[in-house]
C-alpha cells in the first residue's frame, strides 16, 4: 500500500504525462520526489537515435534546480493511457548509481508499491564495490582454524580470486556476519588429482584424504581432473 506521500508522486507523473503527451515524441513523463518534499517533473524525448527517458529528464532538471537534495522516490506514466510504468534497465541503472535506496513506484499483482531501486536489479553493477576488498565466504565452522592460523588457503571451483586486500566473511546460522581483514597472498590453478598433503595441511585438515571428504561435500561430482583453485591467504594480525 502506498503512503500519501507516495499517491501524491503518482498524481503528478499521471498528471503530467497526460498534459504532455503528443502520442508520439513524449509519451512518458516522470516525478522526482526528493527529500525536502519538492517533486521535480520530467518528459522522454523519443528519436530514433535513443533520446532520454522521463525519468532522465527528470534527473536533469533536478541537477539544474535541486542539485543538493537527494532522491527519495520516482513514479513514472505513460500519457496514452495514464498507466504507471517502471523505469527501464538503463534507467534503474542510474537511479542504482545514484542511489541504491531510491524507491521506486512500481505495479505488483495486489497494487501499487514503492520498492527500492536495488530490488529491480537483481546481481546488479555497484560500481562503490569495484575497488572495494574482496569477499571471501566461509562456513562458520572454520573459523577457529582461520583465526589460529592452521588454515591458510582455500580450495575454490569456480569461484575467481585475485592476489590483493580482502575480507573473510562468515555468515553463521545465527544471522551474525563476521568479517576477517585479510590479504590473498597467492592464487595458482591445479587439476584436483595435483592437490598434495601440504595443501591439505594448509587448508587446515589432518591429510589428504580428509581434505578430498571435504571437497566431495562441497562440490558432489567433482571429478580428478577438474581445474581448482588454490587460494592462500593471511590475515592482516599474521602481518
Amino acid at each position: 500500500m502506498l503512503s500519501a506521500d507516495h499517491r501524491d508522486l503518482v498524481r503528478a507523473a499521471t498528471t503530467h504525462a497526460k498534459a504532455v503527451n503528443d502520442d508520439g515524441d513524449h509519451t512518458v513523463a516522470a516525478a522526482l520526489r526528493l527529500h525536502s518534499g519538492a517533486v521535480v517533473l520530467g518528459v522522454n524525448t523519443h528519436h530514433f537515435l535513443g533520446g532520454p527517458c522521463g525519468e532522465i529528464s527528470a534527473l536533469s532538471n533536478r541537477a539544474a534546480t535541486h542539485p543538493d537534495d537527494a532522491i527519495v522516490t520516482v513514479a513514472a506514466a505513460y500519457g496514452p493511457t495514464g498507466d504507471v510504468i517502471p523505469p527501464c534497465g538503463k534507467c534503474r541503472q542510474i537511479l542504482f548509481d545514484i542511489d541504491p535506496a531510491i524507491r521506486c513506484i512500481v505495479r505488483e499483482a495486489n497494487g501499487l508499491t514503492a520498492v527500492p531501486v536495488r530490488d529491480l536489479l537483481p546481481h546488479a553493477y555497484d560500481w562503490r564495490a569495484a575497488e572495494q576488498p574482496q569477499r571471501v565466504y566461509m562456513w562458520e565452522g572454520y573459523e577457529d582454524s582461520i583465526r589460529d592460523g592452521s588454515k591458510r588457503q582455500t580450495i575454490r571451483v569456480d569461484d575467481p580470486f585475485r592476489p590483493g586486500e580482502a575480507r573473510i566473511v562468515f555468515e553463521k546460522e545465527s544471522g551474525d556476519v563476521v568479517e576477517l581483514p585479510a590479504d590473498i597472498v597467492s592464487v595458482s590453478t591445479a587439476a584436483r588429482a595435483e592437490l598434495t598433503e601440504q595443501d591439505a595441511q594448509r587448508d587446515g585438515f589432518t591429510d589428504l584424504a580428509e581434505l578430498h571428504a571435504a571437497l566431495d561435500q562441497h562440490y558432489p561430482g567433482m571429478g580428478p581432473e577438474a581445474p581448482i583453485d588454490i587460494v592462500a591467504f593471511a590475515l592482516h594480525t599474521e602481518k
